[in-house]
């Protein structure tokens, strides 16, 4: 059984106008899509702003609305009734957010955000909870000097730790990843995405790792799913979606990453301009009659992806 099963997950916000206020029409931030996540694993959606990567994240965390469709943790489907509060859900599945700054009140001290989770959930006494707030901060690598800081005294990727600490404070077993580290610079990225990766080994953690840069992404993910206007237009492990990309979509992103070998650099600008053109001229080809891509289809047993059959055919 996975931990977590995505099962044709809806998010719909309707449109109101008009004197008398009616629904209109409605946005499709998320239309069908499906996926799993098991135990232990880093699953990558991937997307440019806009695609519902953050609103499908939010939607297993619980922060957005479901229109229809399941998420079924351990099997038990949580947009149903009460069932989040029986398997003590929200103790169990937790968030990092893209802006640290934001995420983190800053009018309160360390102490505070990150025993915040664990005063909901434990009830620990006061020195029971610093000392577990003491061992947070240095399973992140901050001194304890920091647990009576606030925010802004922070940098921008000290600050990320700190979201990592209150995120792992109740020990759960997924953690939804809203691109965690875009905000934060390149050496700062990496120090960030080692820690996470350090902490997934020491708590057997689970993560959703959302982001737009297939380049972090490679780094993190095992299985990875495409997303593109609500719809996932392609899925498939790290070797199918690098080495054996099929969708149109998929090959942009790629080729936008950035190329760290100056000696390659300007081969990987003119891949990006050939790239660039064939999804100008050929995009249509790639999605149906409103735009959208079309359902997943299966090519190997772990690759799927999201073309018409006659083009499959074609290859």
């Amino acid at each position: 059984m996975s931990l977590i099963e995505i099962k044709n997950l809806k998010v719909h916000y309707p449109i109101r106008s008009g004197f008398l206020n009616r629904v209109t029409d409605q946005v499709k931030a998320v239309d069908g899509i499906n996926f799993n996540i098991e135990a232990g694993e880093t699953y990558g959606l991937v997307g440019e702003s806009g695609s519902g990567k953050s609103t499908t994240g939010k939607s297993v965390v619980g922060l957005e609305n479901v229109t229809s469709g399941s998420i079924l943790y351990e099997g038990v489907d949580i947009t149903k009734g009460s069932a989040r509060r029986n398997i003590k859900y929200n103790q169990n599945v937790q968030m990092i957010f893209q802006d640290s700054l934001s995420s983190l009140n800053p009018r309160k001290r360390v102490l505070d955000i990150i025993a915040e989770p664990l005063r909901n959930f434990q009830h620990l006494s006061a020195e029971d909870e610093k000392i577990r707030v003491l061992q947070l901060l240095d399973t992140v690598g901050l001194n304890p000097e920091s647990l009576y800081k606030y925010p802004h005294q922070f940098s921008g990727g000290q600050r990320q730790r700190i979201g990592i600490a209150r995120a792992v404070a109740t020990n759960p077993k997924l953690i939804i990843a809203d691109e965690p580290v875009s905000a934060l610079d390149l050496s700062v990225q990496a120090q960030v995405l080692n820690f996470m990766k350090k902490i997934q080994r020491e708590f057997g953690i689970s993560y959703l790792f959302i982001s737009h840069d297939l380049g972090v992404v490679r780094h993190m993910c095992q299985n990875i799913a495409i997303m593109n206007k609500g719809r996932l237009v392609e899925v498939g492990t790290r070797e199918d979606i690098y080495e054996h990309p099929m969708h149109i979509y998929t090959k942009r992103l790629l080729a936008a990453i950035p190329e760290v070998d100056v000696a390659h650099r300007k081969e990987r600008q003119q891949q990006r301009k050939e790239i660039e053109k064939i999804y100008q001229e050929q995009s249509s080809q790639y999605y149906d009659k409103d735009g959208l891509a079309y359902p997943l289809i299966q090519v190997s047993p772990t690759h799927f992806v999201a073309l018409p059959e006659e083009k499959l055919a074609k290859g």
